[in-house]
């Protein structure tokens, strides 16, 4: 890899564990752009370290499949703004609006002994409880003035116990001492092992894509789930996105991590729909569960039933805290990750109060971290054979950006400019969308969603796997000029 030494060494941390051969004929390159994300946390070059372990392992694959090898290259400036790219969409010119994330009672707050908590009601159900909890109204004086009244442990188990979201403010070494975090610091950031016996499943060719014909199911919400699904897709896999019509969900963000899917309302409590996941799950390749640890069990869909269905599966699950230990079904966001594991301490260092980092870190960085999973799945089912699972957690990813916190470049700020480089524009079938493109540039093998995002449920009445592939890379997006053409209309600073 052609990079800095911090960026080598977060990349050697993440594909260490996964013991695959990259294709050494498809070099990686990262272009050293400035960042704009403003903290001691080298946050740009994770992005570019995942973003470009992703593009080994998808260019590798592509060798395996007859495509050839290919150079790579990811910019780094470019790898960042994905970190924030819910806050860079917009349809037919006006900036999506993701108001919820920003509600008053996502915030930092000071309790009785003198600590600090962090709540998270970005869904209605989540914010309405913890307010009824406290008693108060959802203003930021009346829920400050509320939590002063606990003792922050008392607040932490008590609104856990109900199922809402809160984690006290922890440094590193505070979390490291923690039965949680002590349950989860020896295994790598992705985990990856064989669960089931079987034949190798050598990678078909006459594909003009690496992950063409690859068939993925995803069960998963906001925002880093979705982001794995939609990794994928961008090199050609053919992915399904489910959900139960009447969950809680932010539209924006739904639209986001939707491009290259189709998107169907799915109750899988329901008999019938039950019946139409497992008949999808018979040629699927891939099942991602990034619920909350332990629900899709609930629902019929454990491991053993999945892997008994469909033989050499590649199941993904994805959580808060990880899977070991007293919090592995404990339901978490970007927000609580960063607070429970020392991450908002080291960002907040030297500041007068205590912030975030201003991008989805953990949300995004951990979706590309399964994305990779995925990928060194496949490559090792080629050639082992068998039933693979991959876990990842947005506490794990923050854990490894605890230990890489050197940056000391002064931020440059997001310009039109950056924006008319680094956005297209795509037509949908919600009118004209722009995003933040695809981050990863291959030689020959461009990324791409050949779908471009849309409103949740809108493939629930035609829902089957594609049958029939593109014979060319035509690429349906093209560089933004909303911003040229004066359409823009700006919602607010919607980055964390």
């Amino acid at each position: 890899m052609h990079g800095t030494e911090t960026q080598q060494r977060i990349f050697n941390e993440i594909v260490e564990p996964l013991e695959i051969d990259f294709d050494t004929e498809s070099p990686l390159e990262i272009i050293q752009k400035p960042g704009y994300i403003d903290s001691p946390v080298a946050t740009h070059d994770f992005a570019a370290a995942a973003l470009g372990a992703f593009g080994k392992a998808t260019a590798t694959i592509g060798q395996m499949r007859g495509l050839g090898s290919q150079a790579i290259r990811v910019d780094r400036r470019h790898a960042g703004l994905i970190l924030n790219s819910v806050a860079y969409h917009f349809q037919e010119g006006w900036q999506l609006d993701i108001s919820p994330v920003h509600t008053p009672v996502n915030n930092f707050f000071q309790t009785k002994d003198g600590r600090q908590v962090m709540y998270n009601g970005a869904y209605t159900h989540l914010r309405e409880g913890i307010l009824k909890f406290l008693n108060c109204v959802g203003a930021h004086d009346a829920i400050a003035q509320a939590t002063l009244q606990y003792d922050a442990q008392d607040l932490e188990d008590q609104l856990s116990e109900l199922g809402l979201c809160t984690s006290i403010v922890r440094d590193k070494e505070e979390w490291l001492a923690h039965p949680q975090g002590k349950a989860i610091a020896t295994t790598p950031v992705i985990e990856l092992r064989k669960i089931a016996d079987g034949q190798p499943e050598p990678f078909t060719e006459d594909v003009i894509r690496p992950l063409e014909k690859t068939r993925v199911l995803e069960f998963a919400r906001v925002l880093a789930g979705p982001t794995i699904g939609r990794s994928l897709a961008e090199q050609g896999a053919d992915v399904i996105h489910g959900r139960h019509p009447y969950l809680d969900h932010i539209f924006p963000f739904e639209i986001e991590t939707g491009w290259g899917k189709k998107s169907a309302y799915l109750d899988y409590q329901s008999q019938r729909d039950r019946n139409h996941i497992f008949q999808l799950l018979a040629t699927a390749d891939v099942f991602i569960d990034g619920l909350r640890h332990g629900a899709m069990k609930q629902a019929g869909f454990s491991i053993e039933e999945l892997t008994q269905r469909k033989k050499n599966l590649i199941i993904v699950q994805l959580d808060c805290y990880g899977f070991q230990g007293p919090w592995a079904e404990r339901r978490g966001w970007e927000q609580l990750a960063q607070s429970c594991t020392g991450l908002a301490k080291i960002h907040s260092a030297g500041k007068e109060r205590l912030s975030l980092i201003p991008a989805y870190f953990n949300d995004y960085g951990t979706g590309i971290l399964g994305a990779l999973g995925v990928t060194a799945a496949l490559i090792r089912r080629a050639t082992e054979g068998g039933s693979w699972l991959v876990r990842v957690a947005l506490a794990k990813t923050a854990m490894l950006a605890t230990r890489y916190h050197n940056n000391t470049e002064s931020p440059v700020p997001i310009s039109q400019e950056d924006l008319e480089a680094y956005l297209i524009d795509q037509d949908s079938r919600l009118g004209l969308l722009t995003r933040v493109a695809p981050p990863i540039q291959f030689e020959r093998t461009p990324s791409l969603s050949a779908r471009a995002g849309t409103a949740p449920g809108s493939d629930t009445l035609n829902l089957d796997w594609d049958n029939t592939f593109s014979s060319s890379q035509e690429i349906p997006h093209r560089p933004t000029e909303i911003f040229r053409q004066k359409q823009v209309h700006w919602k607010a600073n919607q980055t964390l």
